[in-house]
């Protein structure tokens, strides 16, 4: 190295070729070849001094960047300066103008971000340890490229130390809230719950420490937006009922209230501690979740046994107000429900459609496309026709392997619904395999609700071939599991009608009758 350094050819270039290592080293993907000039506008001639580096074996070209080989890279960190202030600068200013002008599309600043994404995110979280930063450009960049790599780039991130990290003060409080906030969205979007939580939670202290009761609001409504998802209605339920006990409340616009009310009975919905007529009633004229509020508060109604055309006639209103795809396919959502309710399967089918055609109208919403997609599968299975089923789970997530890779949740879906229909098909062993891999998913989310439809699953299949000592330990487990989440054992699938079993499986049923051969379990 110090050879090759000192050659003719390297002395020739003076200290613009030991700066231009310096930079390659500290890059953990090396520099962006293409990018060499705008990177580093005060280095005129580093595509020169990159072909000189290259021809003396100090650094190599691979996928359009220059970059140097690990004992090289540990001489030049340990044996030369460290990059200069003028280059470090040169390279944030591009980066963060990059990252500040990429939007939901797919353009040129996006390409940039994710050729350089790794470079980025080095910069951002030295900058972050390294910089005290009176702007908050550091900050704003952090941010950024977190929502950036929600969008376009959904990953891990090693940004998660450096936020945790940042110095709290007054002019840091919202800054790092809001880092924190948007770790916590890229954690919640790869199901990484745990993860998730832990940043919203911390989002919200330094939000409540700095005044901002909006923005702690969200974190709460969020936090419990995933206990709910998760099965978790209990956990759910009783963080906003806090909420709404402490001083935060008080200071809440009416929009955010109206927000933690409309997920607050949500969770209520499905434990069955108020009646239909009270739910989302206080929700009902917000701005932002009042159509949501009037669709859930007539799938209350039809799931607490009201009248089903009632609640059509009322869905079918909203869907005439709908200007949003979310509302809109809310309401169909529950409409499929409601002729599911009816035995009107082919209704059920047309309106799962519809939702699937809306959703991916221009890519809009390829995840509802995936999840629609596996209930028609379930209607096609209780029609009968359960290679139409089958076929159906193979669209739905053929396309959209993303989701099942990245989303624990949506994998769990397309599993339980699989078993569901093999079980309804009669093919137990495979429906019994799929119902564990349900399960084994499950056990590493925490979640709950999938659990107990899937421990029940492997119940059905053990009655249906005679072990009703194992069906039993199956039954009782679902049962705690109910009683886990909140969720009465008689109305375990009262709000999920897609995910319930067809009535000739009544083994569970029999069960919470305490009816041979369950007669002395209860």
């Amino acid at each position: 190295m110090h050879l090759s350094l000192s050659s003719p050819s390297i002395q020739k270039l003076g200290e613009d070729a030991r700066r231009v290592l310096a930079i390659i080293a500290f890059l953990p993907q090396g520099l962006h070849d293409d990018l060499a000039s705008d990177l580093l506008p005060s280095l005129p001639q580093a595509d020169t001094i990159c072909d000189v580096l290259c021809r003396q074996s100090l650094v190599y070209r691979q996928d359009s960047f220059i970059k140097m080989l690990a004992p090289i890279r540990y001489y030049v960190q340990d044996s030369l300066p460290p990059p200069d202030p003028i280059s470090l600068q040169e390279i944030r200013a591009f980066y963060y103008h990059t990252i500040e002008q990429c939007s939901r599309q797919r353009d040129n600043y996006a390409d940039i971000v994710i050729s350089d994404h790794l470079n980025i995110e080095h910069v951002v979280s030295f900058d972050l340890a390294h910089i005290s930063d009176g702007t908050g450009d550091t900050y704003n960049a952090c941010s950024q490229f977190l929502w950036f790599l929600q969008l376009h780039l959904p990953r891990p991130t090693t940004l998660t130390p450096a936020i945790f990290n940042i110095a709290e003060s007054p002019s840091t409080w919202t800054q790092k809230a809001c880092c924190l906030w948007y770790l916590g969205t890229l954690y919640g979007l790869l199901s990484q719950l745990t993860e998730m939580m832990k940043a919203f939670k911390a989002a919200e202290a330094l939000y409540l420490t700095a005044g901002e009761h909006e923005n702690a609001a969200h974190c709460v409504t969020s936090c419990a937006d995933i206990y709910r998802t998760q099965g978790r209605f209990i956990q759910s339920q009783q963080v906003l009922e806090d909420f709404q006990r402490s001083d935060s409340w008080e200071h809440l616009s009416e929009s955010s209230r109206a927000e933690a009310w409309y997920i607050l009975d949500k969770a209520r919905m499905y434990t069955f501690t108020a009646s239909a007529d009270e739910l989302f009633v206080k929700s009902l004229e917000d701005h932002n979740c009042g159509l949501q509020s009037k669709v859930w508060h007539w799938a209350a109604k039809l799931y607490y046994g009201g009248d089903i055309v009632q609640a059509k006639m009322h869905l079918e209103n909203v869907l005439l107000q709908c200007t949003h795809l979310e509302d809109c396919k809310a309401a169909r959502h529950v409409l499929a429900e409601a002729a599911l309710f009816e035995g009107r399967l082919s209704e059920a089918m047309d309106n799962l459609q519809k939702i699937i055609q809306e959703s991916d109208l221009e890519g809009r919403d390829p995840e509802s496309v995936l999840w629609y997609g596996t209930w028609k599968g379930v209607v096609a299975s209780k029609q009968g026709n359960y290679d139409l089923a089958r076929d159906f789970i193979r669209k739905a997530s053929g396309p959209f392997k993303f989701f099942e890779l990245h989303n624990a949740l949506t994998f769990l879906r397309i599993s339980y619904d699989s078993a569901h229909i093999e079980l309804t098909a009669g093919e137990y062993d495979i429906a019994e395999s799929k119902f564990a891999a349900t399960i084994e998913g499950c056990d590493m989310q925490d979640h709950l609700l999938y659990k107990g439809f899937s421990v029940r699953g492997l119940g059905e299949i053990a009655f249906a071939r005679g072990n009703f000592a194992l069906a039993a330990e199956h039954f009782a487990k679902t049962r705690s599991l109910c009683a886990e989440m909140g969720l009465p054992p008689k109305k375990f699938y009262t709000c999920f009608p897609f995910s319930a079993l067809p009535e000739r499986f009544e083994g569970w049923a029999l069960f919470l009758e305490g009816q041979s051969p369950f007669t002395n379990i209860m």
